[in-house]
């Protein structure tokens, strides 16, 4: 995927989660992974346009670490104050930061999400002085 193919752009529904992100310190809000049309698995820097906008990192696809194989659609929101979230949100997707992989364990994923919040809050700033 080029850079001319990004930002896509997509509407999604807000969907129930099983809450592990929260109890692993990454809450993320859930969305219906059926909006996504075009966009291969991965994680990517994503906004989501509230009335406030919030920047974060997007993951789609299964959860091999947790041996899920459907598809989800999830987004940890940087600097998030919890406000009540609609039902459908727009998300527009900027970058692509990685493949799905699947890990030994929680703990080393939570590592690398880490690592890929940081590579993320990079590229925003590029974003966000363009």
């Amino acid at each position: 995927m080029s850079s001319s193919d990004f930002p896509k752009k997509l509407s999604a529904k807000v969907v129930k989660g099983v809450g592990r992100g929260k109890k692993l310190g990454i809450p993320t809000v859930n969305f219906d992974s059926k909006a996504v049309k075009d966009l291969k698995e991965g994680v990517y820097v994503c906004r989501v346009l509230f009335p406030k906008d919030y920047w974060g990192i997007l993951h789609f696809g299964p959860r091999p670490t947790f041996t899920e194989k459907n598809k989800t659609l999830e987004v940890y929101l940087f600097d998030f104050d919890d406000v009540r979230i609609p039902k459908q949100l727009d998300i527009e997707i900027y970058s692509y930061i990685r493949k799905i992989v699947k890990f030994a364990n929680s703990g080393q994923m939570v590592k690398k999400i880490e690592k890929d919040m940081a590579l993320a809050k990079k590229r925003i700033k590029l974003l966000q002085n363009n």
